[in-house]
């Protein structure tokens, strides 16, 4: 049996989540007759209009699902293309291998966090502070 992979480094299993949630996961929402399937991704799955909306209803949202995901298409062929352009540009290959070589490195020991260091002045009220300030800056010019 493998072992968990979050039990060796949780990243990888934030990573994976991230991919899941990205690719996989899927919400409906609908009013007024009308329902929307998605993806996190921006994948219309299907639309679909209730016959009491309009007797056309299943051939219209047909319609607008196929229309959607043709846009989609070429919105993320333009996004491609321009992603292209920045990963041919070295000094971003070289970050983007930077993280793939971070995300293979040890988890990070957890740093221990040291309360933070109380001040005296920090209990005082508003007006007890000007009291103060005012007794310091009197002897101060003394």
């Amino acid at each position: 049996m493998y072992p968990n992979s979050s039990d060796i480094d949780p990243i990888t299993d934030r990573m994976d989540a991230v991919r899941r949630a990205l690719l996989t996961d899927r919400v409906t929402t609908s009013r007024f007759g009308v329902a929307v399937d998605v993806r996190a991704d921006g994948t219309v799955e299907a639309v679909r209009i209730d016959e009491s909306v309009t007797p056309y209803g299943v051939e219209l949202g047909n319609l607008i699902t196929t229309l959607v995901r043709e846009a989609l298409d070429q919105a993320r062929g333009n996004v491609r293309e321009r992603i292209d352009e920045l990963t041919a540009d070295p000094r971003i290959a070289s970050a983007v291998e930077s993280i793939e070589i971070a995300s293979e490195q040890p988890a990070p020991k957890s740093v221990e966090k040291t309360a933070p260091q109380k001040f005296p002045d920090e209990e005082l009220s508003e007006e007890e502070l000007i009291e103060l300030n005012e007794r310091r800056n009197q002897s101060w010019f003394r």
